[in-house]
Formats: structure tokens, sequence, C-alpha cells
């Protein structure tokens, strides 16, 4: 298991900017990440060049630079929408979106996608009705992936600002059915264990209930719903209980930090000096 961070650990600027793909893989490896997260989503959100005509020239700059940089690609985040809901106005241009960030994740030679599930919140049997809309969108773009390479991993997700709505995987159980049901070698979960510990679900339990289904992470610590996406030791998590259920499990893939909020308020001139202590911090929880 290597530590590895997401490309918005170093995105979201003070004066409402958002900085360039190269200049977080920069400064992650200058202080001393070695694998890194793609943010796919994020360049959709906030309209980069991924959206555009000429993404194959950005991403040839991104793959240039990490290469330069010794950084390798082990996850992504994929864009996502509500699928599920029939009346969602942008879906052409999301699936495009979606499915261009597998071609673009196979090119830079990444392993796994992660994606969120969508929820049927117009049915009265929302969770039977979510599975069945889940199976079938899923199941071509697992196969689409798998053609090239790429395995599509589900993350758990949280609700709670959405209650009394529920929303569909926020529970583990959902997740873990989801994925079986898909019966691929080419589908597995991300466990994002801030998702669980907001849900007052316990981290270590979620792990283990996943089991070796878990090809990705996402890690990051919180205090409540407002205050989330936190370097760990900054929040409420207790980790070594999270680091014995990595082990006991043999999970095989990386711990990805999410941790966007780390650096969002923080001058460039303190920047460098907290990405390293967020890499002081990630080795000593490998070391657990």
């Amino acid at each position: 298991m290597r530590l590895s961070t997401s490309t918005n650990i170093y995105f979201n600027r003070p004066d409402g900017s958002k900085a360039a793909i190269v200049d977080s893989v920069r400064r992650c490896a200058a202080a001393g990440y070695r694998v890194m997260d793609m943010n796919f989503h994020d360049c959709v959100t906030f309209r980069k060049p991924f959206v555009g005509d000429e993404y194959r020239r950005w991403l040839d700059e991104i793959a240039l630079c990490a290469g330069e940089q010794g950084i390798v690609f082990s996850q992504a985040h994929a864009p996502f929408y509500n699928f599920c809901d029939t009346a969602y106005q942008d879906r052409e241009e999301m699936d495009r979106l979606i499915y261009r960030a597998v071609e673009c994740a196979a090119e830079l030679r990444i392993p796994w996608l992660v994606i969120h599930a969508g929820t049927a919140f117009d049915a009265a049997d929302w969770r039977k009705v979510s599975l069945a809309r889940n199976l079938a969108y899923f199941r071509p773009l697992v196969e689409f992936a798998a053609r090239r390479g790429v395995g599509i991993a589900i993350e758990n997700l949280w609700d709670l600002n959405i209650a009394p709505l529920r929303r569909y995987t926020a529970q583990p159980e959902e997740v873990l059915e989801l994925v079986e049901r898909l019966d691929s070698p080419w589908a597995g979960v991300c466990c994002d264990v801030e998702h669980a510990e907001i849900m007052g679900q316990d981290p270590a339990a979620v792990l283990r209930l996943f089991g070796d289904r878990l090809k990705a992470t996402h890690i990051s610590d919180v205090i409540d719903a407002q205050s989330d996406h936190l370097l760990p030791f900054s929040g409420r998590s207790d980790w070594p209980p999270i680091m014995a259920a990595l082990r006991d499990i043999g999970y095989r893939g990386d711990f990805t930090y999410e941790i966007h909020r780390y650096t969002a308020r923080l001058p460039d001139e303190l920047v460098q000096e907290a990405l390293a202590y967020s890499v002081s911090v990630g080795q000593y929880l490998l070391s657990l």
C-alpha cells in the first residue's frame, strides 16, 4: 500500500481560482508524493480543458509532467450525476464526459476509476428501483472500461444533508450488493472512510465488509458535515483501527487522500510545507 493524494489537494485557492493540474502534480512531487489520483470530476465542475475539444493536448501535458516528476496515477475520480433521475437535462453531455474519463484513465494507465451511484428519488420502492437502474447504467460502462483495461470502483456515499430522503449506496451493504450483482472483476468498491464516519458507521467495520472488493480509497478526516475533507488527525476519526482493517483484509490498492479543504485557504507561501507535512502524516499512518 502506497501513499497517494488526489490532484485536488492543491486546487481550490483562497481567491476562488483553481490551480492547474500540472501545478498540483509538480507541488506534490516536490513534497515527496510519487502516486496520485487524477480528479476528472473537478475538471468538469470547474470547466477545465477536459470538457473541450483540446482535451487530448491537455491530457498529454499532464502525462508529460507526471513522467518528468516521477508521478504515477493509480486511481481517478470520474464525473458523476444522478443518472437515475429520468428528468435530468444534461444526460448526454455527462455521459460523454464519463466515457471520456474512462478513455483518459486508460491513456494514463490508471487501473481504477471511482464513480458515484445514482438514486431513484421518484420511486416508492426507491432502493429496489435504484439497484435496477444502477445495474442498467453500470453494466455497459464496466464493459466499455474493461476493454480499455480500466476498472470501475463505486463509492459509498452519505445522505444526512438530504434527510429525510435517502441516497442509494449511503449504506455499505447497498454498495456491496451492487458490485456483487455486476459480477465482474472490473467492478469494485471505493471506500470513503469519511463518508462512513459522517453516517455514524464504523469505518473499520465497513472496510472489513468490503473485503477483497475494495479497490480504491478516499482518505480524509471530518469534524462535522460542514468541516470535512481534512488531513487525518484533524478531526474525529480513530485511525489505528482503520489501518488495522486495511491490513487485515489484505488491501492491495493505495491509501489515497481526498483532502481538498486542507490547503484551500492557505496562501501559496505556506502550501509546500503543508504538503510535505501531509506526506509525513501519511507515512506515519502506513507504519501502523
